[in-house]
């Protein structure tokens, strides 16, 4: 509809030039126009080129030009020749320099294309100005019946045109491309030059008045349309070549040479006399342009090539002191140039039209390998393909080459497969290492955890198809901790090494043996025919290896294992075997040690048992399930209570009373005891100072029974201390019972912490006293007040006066180190009578009083006022 209206509006002024409907039709498209610009602007103001709104600006003045001109004409009836409307007229000049000046009219200029667009934008000017020289611009100048200022008003307009053009050819060549905007600013500038040349140039103006005004118009159209247009977008400066060398660019340099002879040409056909210095003028300003540019292209060149020679040497320096090889092979996998660089790498000579593969080969690695590569990365093209190649070195060490290949055989600039290598030998070493540590014990060299399970899922999957199950045996030497305790860790870690030797020396070599970790080992028995009868000859083998002595500087030792063999069942797994196999190994160790034993499932129901009975002994101190019995300690010649024991109890909520047989050992693996202890000994010190309180008479006695774990840690002192005082029992009513084992299983940190216990004031009594391994050197290396003698001899005590023999000895050895003998489990009238006739201080046992509850254990002590006087008191006294 636009289009129809500015065509029915040219129509009428071109066809009725001198009425009022193409007068008004001309203000109309004029005012209109600018109005659209304004428009424009405001609702795309993203679109102005530069700060100012100059298309808009021009078209305002334009159009104000116009509408004076005409107003002029109407008021006074002739056409004016200079008035105020040419204000209006070199206003819209001016504002069109400044869009040429400010705006960006282009694409995004290119570096170093400032020097070019100058010499092609006054190129441009001069074929212009020459142009509009060799109109009638000098007739008009020579023709002094105009006035002056007429004179100069009539050629300003088609130099301003001249200088546009100029100007946007200017633009145009500076940003590279060829924009909507600037054909339309090329357009409309140009048919304003068109038509004001015309109006020199035509003898009589008035008879073609409507197709310049027309000019004039589709001149305003075109700018008009500017502000619409979106601003360029930004493109790639580096793209298609360089700032002013493309095809197009070297036309426009060499177009302008023609306009002066087409001139001349003209001008002889018209019969034209023309004055031919202009034309010379400017044919020496086009040959000063193009000379000026072909040495701005000249040093451009040298430039490039310059850098071209230096990203070369760069090159060359990175590729000769570089530790990658690199090669371009052609579809035949032959070198297409020499490769120092390859040569050095493989050690093996590179030159142009060597096979890579034969190279390869050449220098340790697989040919094969090298082809299938070139192949693979032949059918992707672009597509690195990542690769690896074994070789040896000329001295018989590996070594390994990784890089990757890319087929760059479009590339012009390449034409092959780019192959570049680097040495990664210290890298594959190191993985091998790292697999070889994740996988290995790096003492002896065995299979690691990791390993074995491995292997053990290995040999369940072939189970499932050959029918033979694999056995696992678990082996954990008995000993080794005092090894290392008495002759130290290296002889323990060789003592190692040579069980580990001992133990491949057994098994078959499609057995694994692994270390577990510290001296647990196990072994995986694969497709063995014999079943678990050859598994059982095998672990007796393996024990009778691993019990021969060695020699560990100059120590000759001997150790033992125990062995826990398990056959896999159809659902078995890794975990579980190896879990089942640990089971019966320690039930081998518990049952006396240097044996195997055969896992069953009453073992792992046991196991069980024993971890739900160890987390909810967990819980049974916070939930009062644990409480405190108390035996009598009597004197033997009164049967005088002299003290208490103090017994620990379980009442399981599940499983009512639990023996401490049961869960004391479990409380001593999983470090219960020492809060147990904790709270054993606050509980009896609270009870004790109650008794002493309520029933005042000979000092009252309290034993508590201290285990290895709280005797070998910081903190027991401590905690005797806090019960003590919080209690207020004096120190010396407190007897704390120790084991042997316990005095054994850190001898200088146990001596240590009862010479502590001692500075408190507290008694210490030896427990059990003859049933473990102490050596009576113990008894005097540790300071102890009571020697208390095991039930399994005082029971012996019923039987023929040899079996008594042993109570006998014991009570003199104690007598002889001034110690005090209590005997525990008497049971019967005759033991006791035996004890009393070997003079024993103390006795307690069931003949007495059973474990009793602390208020049973307090009617006891009623009614007692003060102890009798025996022998035993009077000596002490």
């Amino acid at each position: 509809m636009l289009a129809g209206v500015l065509a029915l509006a040219l129509g009428v002024v071109v066809l009725a030039p001198d009425s009022s409907l193409g007068d008004w039709a001309y203000l109309g498209v004029s005012a209109g126009c600018a109005v659209a610009a304004w428009v424009a602007d405001r609702q795309h103001p993203q679109n102005r080129r530069g700060q100012v709104p100059w298309v808009p600006l021009a078209l305002t003045c334009n159009a104000a030009g116009d509408v004076a001109w005409q107003a002029i004409t109407w008021a006074t009836g002739s056409a004016p020749e200079v008035s105020i409307a040419d204000i209006g007229w070199l206003a819209s000049y001016a504002a069109l320099v400044g869009t040429a000046m400010t705006g960006r009219v282009g694409g995004q200029r290119r570096p170093g294309s400032r020097a070019y667009a100058a010499l092609d934008g006054i190129a441009a000017l001069a074929v212009s100005l020459l142009v509009v020289f060799q109109t009638p611009v000098v007739a008009t100048l020579a023709d002094h019946g105009l006035p002056a200022l007429t004179r100069l008003a009539f050629i300003t307009y088609p130099v301003l045109d001249a200088v546009l053009i100029g100007l946007m050819a200017w633009r145009l060549v500076l940003h590279g491309r060829v924009r909507p905007a600037v054909a339309l600013l090329l357009t409309g500038t140009t048919c304003w030059l068109v038509a004001d040349l015309s109006w020199l140039l035509l003898a009589s103006p008035g008879t073609a008045a409507g197709w310049l005004d027309a000019a004039w118009l589709v001149g305003i159209v075109c700018f008009a349309g500017v502000p619409w247009l979106p601003q360029s977008r930004t493109e790639d400066p580096t793209a298609a070549g360089g700032p002013g060398h493309g095809p197009w660019r070297i036309a426009l340099t060499v177009a302008p040479f023609a306009a002066p002879a087409l001139l001349e040409v003209l001008a002889w056909d018209d019969g034209v006399d023309v004055n031919p210095l202009p034309g010379l003028l400017v044919w020496g300003v086009l040959l000063v342009l193009t000379t000026v540019r072909t040495r701005l292209v000249a040093v451009d060149g040298q430039r490039a090539w310059a850098l071209v020679r230096t990203q070369a040497r760069r090159s060359e320096a990175l590729a000769v002191n570089s530790s990658d090889a690199v090669a371009v092979v052609d579809l035949a996998g032959r070198l297409t140039a020499d490769s120092p660089s390859l040569a050095r790498s493989l050690g093996v000579p590179a030159p142009a039209g060597a096979e890579l593969a034969d190279l390869v080969a050449r220098a340790g690695g697989d040919a094969d390998s090298a082809r299938q590569l070139l192949t693979r990365s032949a059918s992707l093209p672009g597509v690195p393909v990542e690769l690896e190649l074994e070789g040896l070195r000329p001295d018989g060490s590996a070594r390994w080459l990784g890089g990757r290949a890319v087929n760059l055989a479009t590339d012009p600039d390449v034409a092959g497969t780019v192959v570049s290598l680097t040495d990664v030998t210290a890298r594959k070493l190191a993985e091998l290492e790292l697999a070889h540590q994740a996988f290995y014990d790096g003492l002896t060299g065995l299979a690691n955890r990791s390993l074995f399970l491995d292997h053990t899922e290995q040999a369940l999957r072939r189970a499932g198809r050959s029918g033979t199950p694999p056995i696992v045996l678990c082996l954990d030497l008995d000993g080794f901790k005092d090894v290392n305790d008495s002759i130290g860790h290296l002889a323990g870690d060789e003592l190692l090494c040579t069980v580990a030797e001992r133990l491949l020396g057994v098994v078959r070599a499609s057995d694994t043996v692994a270390r577990l970790g510290g001296d647990e080992f196990a072994v995986l028995v694969d497709d063995i025919q014999g079943g678990l009868p050859e598994a059982a000859e095998l672990a007796q083998r393996l024990l009778e290896a691993i019990a021969e002595p060695v020699d560990l500087h100059g120590h000759r030792v001997s150790v033992a294992a125990s062995i826990g063999i398990v056959v896999a069942e159809p659902d078995a797994t890794p975990l579980s075997l190896f879990r089942d196999a640990d089971i019966a190994m320690y039930r081998a160790k518990a049952g006396g040690r240097a044996q195997w034993v055969v896992f069953d499932a009453g073992m792992r129901t046991a196991a069980l048992e024993r971890i739900e009975l160890e987390r909810d002994l967990a819980a049974a101190l916070p939930a009062g399930q644990l409480r405190l019995v108390y035996q009598p300690v009597v004197d033997l010649e009164t049967e005088w209570v002299t003290g208490f024991e103090a017994l620990l109890r379980w009442q399981h909520p599940a499983l009512g009373a639990v023996g401490p047989d049961r869960f004391v050992p479990i409380a001593e693996d999983s470090g219960e005891i020492v809060p147990i202890g904790r709270w054993v000994l606050g509980e009896a010190t609270r009870t004790a100072a109650r008794w002493q309180r309520a029933h005042p008479g000979a000092p009252l006695t309290m034993a508590v029974n201290v285990s290895a774990r709280q005797l070998v840690g910081a903190d027991l002192v401590r905690d005797v201390a806090e019960a003590l005082c919080v209690s207020g029992l004096a120190p010396s009513s407190l007897v704390l019972e120790v084991t042997e084992t316990a005095l054994v299983s850190d001898p200088d940190a146990v001596a240590e912490r009862l010479a502590e216990l001692r500075g408190l004031g507290v008694r210490l009594a030896l427990d059990d006293f003859g049933t473990g391994y102490c050596s009576l050197s113990y008894l005097r290396q540790f300071d102890v007040d009571v020697l208390k003698i095991d039930r399994s001899f005082v029971s012996l005590l019923d039987g023929s006066p040899e079996d008594g023999a042993i109570v006998h000895g014991l009570v003199q050895l104690g007598r002889t180190l001034r110690l005090e003998i209590v005997a525990e489990g008497v049971e019967t009238a005759a033991q006791r009578d035996r004890l009393r006739a070997e003079h024993c201080d103390l006795a307690q046992g069931w003949l007495f009083a059973e474990p009793l509850e602390a208020d049973e254990a307090e009617l006891l002590l009623l009614g007692r006022t003060a102890p009798p006087v025996t022998a035993r008191t009077l000596a002490q006294s």
